[in-house]
């Protein structure tokens, strides 16, 4: 029987973490032994797995994504290698959820924990932006430009799950955004070759995000590369038709986008161009993103 390191963020939902991570608790009583630690600032869920990478045999994100991806970061931060890291596994309590489409998880804490005690793990891909401000994980996608622009009015406005009723519901503020953003050129490179000159790029490891979204339909976790999306300069109107078929199709197969597979991705840019790795805002380009195939193992609940 493992033994578990249930990392929360009690606040995540609208202050539902701290249940939620409860009550997973309670449904893994047929475990070893079952750990809950809290959240207290920006970066915690970071530090508390890289401490215990070593004394555990699973460690569960409760929380959003942003939860989420702090705990990737902590596992990459030990430099070991898969087999050697703890299983990593995921209790939605955020307002996006993202990783929960982006890889078919359940969401009720009684299901997770009856389905952890006989899930198994796959090795998942894992991509790692080195920039001016370190190095820092991402397991769903990377985005810089548009992209990141959109992510940021949603941060600042995020009241509740963001369906596309969430979306819509703050489509004024995107709106806002992106018409005040100048969009410098982005410079891309994938694989060492030119990418082209672009005013948003999305590196996606899932096809799916937040609010329903498809970014590239063949988009894999862990099928050892990048899907790459150059996306041209556009005024709003443009960019509202580009959100609309990333919610109806894929945002790969919208006119004018450029789509290539790559594991290694440098992205520059003369002007400020912001990026934001699995929804959180993290700083400004130049940024080099390369895949670590296989770099966590992940279990499917």
């Amino acid at each position: 029987m493992p033994n578990y390191l249930l990392i929360a963020n009690p606040v995540s939902g609208r202050g539902k973490g701290r249940r939620r991570a409860e009550a997973l608790r309670s449904a893994l009583s047929d475990a070893s032994s079952v750990e809950v630690v809290e959240t207290t600032h920006r970066g915690a869920a970071t530090e508390l797995a890289a401490a215990q990478a070593s004394e555990v045999d699973r460690v569960i994100a409760v929380g959003g994504d942003g939860t989420l991806n702090e705990v990737v970061c902590g596992l990459m931060q030990t430099g070991l290698e898969a087999q050697d890291l703890p299983e990593l596994g995921f209790l939605p309590s955020g307002t996006a959820n993202a990783a929960v489409r982006a890889f078919g998880l359940a969401s009720d804490p009684t299901v997770v924990g009856q389905a952890l005690a006989r899930a198994s793990s796959r090795p998942v891909d894992v991509g790692v932006v080195s920039h001016a401000g370190g190095e820092r994980a991402f397991l769903l996608w990377f985005g810089a430009g548009y992209d990141a622009v959109v992510i940021r009015a949603l941060n600042e406005t995020r009241t509740g799950l963001m369906g596309v009723s969430g979306l819509l519901g703050n489509t004024p503020n995107v709106v806002s955004a992106l018409a005040r953003y100048v969009g410098p050129p982005i410079d891309a490179e994938v694989e060492a070759s030119p990418f082209g000159s672009w005013s948003g790029v999305v590196v996606a490891n899932v096809k799916d995000i937040a609010f329903g979204g498809v970014l590239v339909e063949e988009a894999d976790p862990f099928d050892g590369h990048f899907d790459v999306v150059g996306i041209p300069r556009a005024r709003v109107p443009g960019l509202l038709r580009l959100i609309a078929r990333t919610l109806t199709s894929s945002l790969s197969k919208a006119r004018g986008v450029r789509h290539r597979t790559a594991t290694r991705v440098t992205l520059r840019s003369e002007g400020e161009v912001p990026f934001h790795l699995d929804g959180e805002p993290v700083g400004t380009l130049p940024a080099v993103a390369t895949l670590r195939r296989g770099a966590v193992r992940f279990l499917e609940t």
